[in-house]
């Protein structure tokens, strides 16, 4: 008895390690630990001697193997669940029950995560504030932006918020709020989106503007380094304005196309652009537009810099058929 609990002691230790996972750098050093996820071309690397998990730039890494069940992404939206081993070639394989599901180089490798990753794990976020003051006209401008995101094997779902107030002497008030969420559903290199917009902004005379719809993508070109989608859809558009007479609702149709560009040297940078043609309202067309250069400090802290505009054809205020919002600032986002 004595034996079987000692041997079992002297045994721990090397079943403990043999559940590490191993990362191969391209300058020869080997990495050993948990390894978390692979998003945006980071690797997270968990370690029993450090109190922070490690960011690897995946640029950096020649290989890797994991000892945990995790769904992996490819390149051409292709989906696997299985554990990573690297074979004699250099090349990596998703292996499942013994069984080899698919070989791939490195440079395929878009994405992954454990899949037994806790629920809260799951979010992320990030929140930032700017504010402007000037003594012309005793200026004074706020800026308030922020995001949460929750991404599972085959959903994506974000909520964000984007505020302006602004006050100076012998104006009215300015005032812009603007929100969106969207569920996306993953199917290869297609995606079914379901989402919610809404709109208030004095500029445009808009009280309130909510917009539910329905749409179908597609991924054009995806790396570990950017991604470019298009997609289609159909949007509810009820529209409420400061003089109520103008109020009314249509049906449009929603087209628009999304480009992010990340890990480039801590820079991101990410544009969409929507169209939304009007079907119940004769030539009426509409357009969005969004612009964010950010870049990554340490500690999760970033500067950024972000442009939204609208336009609509048809406003209701006359003269006013266009608003935009440029604001810059630091935030945190949460990982």
């Amino acid at each position: 008895m004595k034996f079987s609990v000692i041997f079992l002691f002297l045994l721990f230790p090397f079943v403990f390690f043999a559940q590490n996972d191993s990362i191969w750098m391209k300058n020869n050093d080997i990495l050993v630990g948990e390894l978390k996820s692979l998003s945006k071309s980071v690797i997270t690397l968990k370690t029993s001697y450090s109190d922070k998990d490690f960011k690897i730039d995946f640029d950096e890494v020649s290989a890797f193997s994991t000892e945990r069940l995790c769904t992996v992404y490819l390149t051409d939206r292709s989906r696997y669940t299985g554990k990573i081993k690297r074979n004699n070639s250099g090349m990596l394989q998703i292996v499942n029950a013994k069984k080899v599901l698919q070989e791939f180089d490195i440079k395929k490798l878009l994405s992954l995560a454990e899949i037994n990753e806790k629920f809260w794990d799951r979010f992320t976020g990030a929140l930032d504030l700017g504010f402007n003051m000037s003594k012309t006209n005793n200026n004074r401008q706020l800026t308030f932006a922020g995001n949460i995101k929750y991404s599972s094997d085959q959903w994506n779902t974000k909520f964000s918020y984007n505020a302006l107030y602004s006050d100076q002497d012998n104006t009215e008030r300015i005032e812009r709020k603007e929100f969106s969420f969207s569920g996306q559903r993953f199917i290869k290199k297609w995606y079914l989106e379901m989402n919610l917009g809404y709109l208030s902004s004095t500029e445009l005379g808009i009280k309130n503007r909510i917009n539910p719809g329905l749409g179908l993508g597609k991924f054009i070109s995806t790396t570990n380094k950017l991604y470019f989608l298009a997609g289609a859809g159909l949007n509810y558009n009820i529209e409420e304005y400061f003089d109520d007479t103008l109020n009314k609702k249509s049906t449009e149709l929603r087209l628009l196309t999304q480009f992010e560009m990340f890990n480039y040297q801590d820079f991101r940078l990410f544009t969409n652009v929507t169209g939304y043609p009007s079907i119940s309202e004769k030539g009426r067309f509409r357009v969005d537009y969004n612009l964010v250069l950010k870049y990554d400090l340490p500690f999760d802290f970033y500067i950024k810099a972000d442009f939204t505009s609208n336009y609509d054809n048809q406003p209701a205020v006359e003269g006013n058929n266009f608003d935009y919002v440029f604001s810059s600032g630091i935030g945190w986002e949460l990982k």
